[in-house]
């Protein structure tokens, strides 16, 4: 079967790695030029690794495991733990910090030639019911054209393929927050360990965690206001400005203004934070539609169900997406019920991410204080561990 994914994303080389095992006829177009050299780090749970291995997929020498995750105050007192290993344990899976450029690399690489193609930015899409043509046909920036049995839309937030489904007035929505992340090498704490550690007060937060060679990947959150810049100058509002005195900052002061209070090893990754290092993008929900298959078409990943960072499950339910999506092409002859049944699958957990999600953004804020009445912090291991497996396929169904 002729099948064409749309965008070089986890979720889009996922499903074109299984599904080309398969013995599909698999093209990926991406509208970059290349694959990313750098970027952030992303956390696979059991349900992501786990995935990944029942692929077929070789993780060696990539990832770097999790084993504790805690919340803490900016004065260092605990007040949340989470025991990523026991989890781990109870899956048969572990849980894996990964470079996101070295795993999207590594996928791209285990394709077959030509599988994957740069530089093309879909423009069009056309479905013909004839039987003489082909069922979906592509159009490209470049003046090229593809034809396919089975459109998968794998292109992210903005998606071509969803508005071609749902129409231009399908809008996601902004939550009043951004994440500003990046990767920086530097000696902390945290080096070398397998902690994840969050500090949180005044309603912001960072989340910081190693990803071994003395990197250490960070992402700060941060209330945003609709409109604000992009850096420099970036997300300068006016208690940040009040701070330090000034309407505008660059990236690095605004977070040094916003964070300097905060305990270790805050002032240690201030210090070394440059402008250059950070990427900033806004926090949105996307509305998961009734149907999102039409015809030989189908979405997955951000194009489908994009969250805020937060829930922690992106890269996780992109992997889930790929995997009942090959399952359901791999099951039958008929493109058509095979995506009927890949939406069928996924319909009630996806809907369980929105809501999971649109919660996170309705607690955001100081932790509420009887959470210092424990030494330890409160231990949250179980209703993480239910969580995971709440919005996954895989660990239900394997």
């Amino acid at each position: 079967m002729r099948i064409v994914i749309i965008g070089a994303g986890l979720g889009g080389l996922a499903s074109a790695y299984a599904l080309t095992r398969a013995g599909h006829d698999v093209t990926v177009f991406e509208k970059a030029e290349r694959m990313p050299s750098s970027g952030y780090g992303l956390i696979l749970w059991p349900s992501g690794t786990g995935i990944l291995r029942d692929m077929g997929f070789d993780t060696t020498g990539m990832g770097y495991r999790l084993d504790k995750l805690a919340i803490h105050a900016s004065d260092d007192s605990q007040l949340i733990r989470l025991d990523l290993d026991r989890i781990a344990r109870r899956y048969g899976a572990p849980n894996l910090v990964f470079l996101r450029a070295q795993l999207l690399g590594r996928l791209s690489e285990s394709l077959p030639d030509g599988c994957l193609r740069f530089g093309r930015q879909l423009v069009a899409i056309r479905e013909s019911a004839d039987r003489g043509s082909a069922p979906v046909t592509l159009s490209f920036a470049d003046g090229s054209t593809a034809e396919a049995d089975i459109l998968i839309g794998a292109d992210g937030l903005g998606s071509r393929v969803r508005r071609h489904l749902l129409g231009d007035d399908d809008r996601a929505t902004y939550t009043g927050w951004a994440t500003w992340h990046g990767v920086t090498r530097v000696r902390t704490e945290l080096t070398g360990s397998r902690r994840v550690k969050t500090l949180t007060a005044k309603g912001a937060m960072c989340v910081m965690h190693s990803l071994g060679d003395d990197l250490v990947y960070w992402a700060f959150e941060t209330p945003w206001k609709v409109g604000e810049s992009s850096p420099p100058g970036a997300l300068a509002d006016g208690v940040a400005a009040r701070l330090v005195g000034q309407a505008e900052m660059s990236p690095a002061a605004n977070l040094k203004a916003r964070f300097a209070d905060f305990a270790d090893p805050m002032p240690q990754l201030l210090d070394v934070i440059t402008d250059d290092d950070i990427t900033i993008f806004p926090h949105v929900l996307h509305r998961i539609p009734e149907s999102w298959s039409r015809g030989r078409i189908t979405l997955l990943g951000d194009a489908l169900h994009a969250v805020p960072p937060r829930a922690g499950m992106g890269a996780n339910q992109a992997l889930e997406d790929a995997w009942v999506l090959t399952r359901a092409i791999n099951g039958g002859s008929d493109p058509v019920a095979a995506l009927k049944e890949y939406e069928r699958a996924r319909r009630r957990r996806v809907r369980r991410l929105y809501r999971y999600a649109a919660r996170g953004v309705r607690e955001t804020g100081t932790p509420p204080p009887l959470l210092r009445l424990s030494r330890r912090g409160v231990s949250i291991t179980a209703i993480q561990s239910a969580i995971i497996k709440g919005l996954s396929n895989y660990l239900n169904e394997r």
